[in-house]
């Protein structure tokens, strides 16, 4: 699949937006589709392309501004050095910028990044080298059907939920909540029309790639609202998780086991 073969693709999924401006109707209920880039069939170079863009679009939203505090609390805490896993990392953007921000704290962090795609996982170890992170490792590893790691103490996912149906959701924070030494950490988009019209404009702003102009807004439309993140939580026997809100439309969950459990 080429960049170009997009354009069509999109136009006949969302004229709604491409073609008339439109906002959705309503945002009441998720709208979960596929999107491009994690169609297996796309190919390398435009998928790459997908990836600068969203580099653009991490910065600016700053996944790895909202995820630091609650990662330099749990190494206050813990005395000791910690191991934190990136799930279903991409090109490592939050990876690589938490890598950074343990470095200027000069706090005991190591920090790795997991994910399904080799050609995510061959761009974000470039990034890494020529942002002179060589030390970070990147892993191949299916998150959902695979097990996870059980030697990290902070496993944590950023903008990654939204891509999955409720089942696969409540499944996964299962899967964290049992892996993890002691805390598991979402940050993820929240499903609203301001966020749509954010989504929209960043998008065609700051990239030029198509994928990433359908995927931004098509993310916010299947993404979650609190209160639904609060139930599957509940569900998956993360017991009273703490959300905090961010800029831009985005929440953070953390959730740590009890004292009981060792934590």
């Amino acid at each position: 699949m080429s960049a170009g073969d997009c354009v069509p693709k999109l136009k006949r999924i969302v004229p709604f937006y491409e073609v008339s401006g439109k906002l959705p109707a309503s945002m009441e209920n998720r709208d979960l589709q596929p999107e491009l880039m994690d169609d297996p069939a796309l190919g390398a170079d435009d998928h790459r392309a997908a990836l600068l863009g969203l580099k653009r679009i991490n910065k600016i939203s700053g996944s790895s501004r909202i995820l630091w505090p609650a990662i330099e609390r749990v190494a206050q805490k813990l005395g000791r050095p910690i191991r934190v896993l990136d799930l279903a990392c991409g090109g490592g953007d939050v990876t690589r910028g938490l890598a950074l921000k343990a470095q200027s704290s000069s706090l005991p962090v190591t920090i790795h990044g997991a994910d399904i795609s080799e050609t995510a996982l061959e761009y974000a170890r470039e990034e890494s080298q020529t942002a002179g992170l060589d030390q970070l490792e990147f892993h191949q590893l299916n998150i959902l059907e695979g097990d996870l790691p059980t030697d990290y103490d902070i496993l944590y996912s950023s903008l990654f939920l939204h891509h999955l149906t409720e089942d696969e959701a409540e499944h996964f924070l299962q899967k964290q909540a049992q892996a993890t030494r002691h805390s598991v950490l979402v940050n993820d988009l929240r499903r609203s029309q301001w966020g749509y019209i954010m989504a929209t404009i960043g998008c065609h702003l700051l990239s030029r790639s198509p994928i990433v102009h359908f995927d931004g807004p098509q993310s916010v439309k299947a993404a979650f609202r609190i209160e639904e993140v609060k139930r599957l939580a509940e569900q998956a026997g993360l017991h009273s998780p703490k959300f905090t809100m961010h800029w831009p439309q985005r929440f953070l969950m953390e959730w740590s086991r009890s004292e009981e459990d060792g934590a």
